[in-house]
């Protein structure tokens, strides 16, 4: 008996097999995706986080002091994301301030606190 091509359910056969590894393989390619899509822009979001507590940091106590109970908000991009950032500074005690930022992204949120203190 000569064989000269394949058959219908050969091919069928073949079909699937190969489905049933691509379907599995691309799943899991974009989920890499996205998630080093997220990974990168929570990253972004902890700097820019940490850029303004450095920078509120710098200031001397009393400038600090001088900006309790004022919220300031930003929208910022960076690399493709947007963002949005709250600051706000309360006063704990005379000589006790307390720094929070945080930072909302499409993906998540990032919460920075600190204290400084008068000495």
């Amino acid at each position: 008996m000569n064989k000269r091509g394949y058959t219908l359910i050969e091919i069928i056969m073949a079909v699937t097999i190969l489905a049933l590894i691509v379907v599995p393989v691309s799943t899991l390619l974009s989920q890499s995706v996205f998630s080093n899509i997220k990974s990168k822009e929570m990253t972004i979001a902890t700097a820019l986080a940490e850029e303004k507590i450095e920078e509120l940091k710098a200031l001397s106590f009393d400038q600090g002091r001088a900006r309790h109970g004022i919220q300031m908000e930003e929208d910022l991009k960076s690399d493709d994301f947007y963002f949005d950032r709250s600051v706000q500074i309360q006063l704990k005690n005379a000589n006790l301030i307390k720094i929070t930022v945080k930072v909302k992204g499409d993906n998540g949120v990032v919460h920075f606190a600190t204290y400084r203190g008068k000495y």
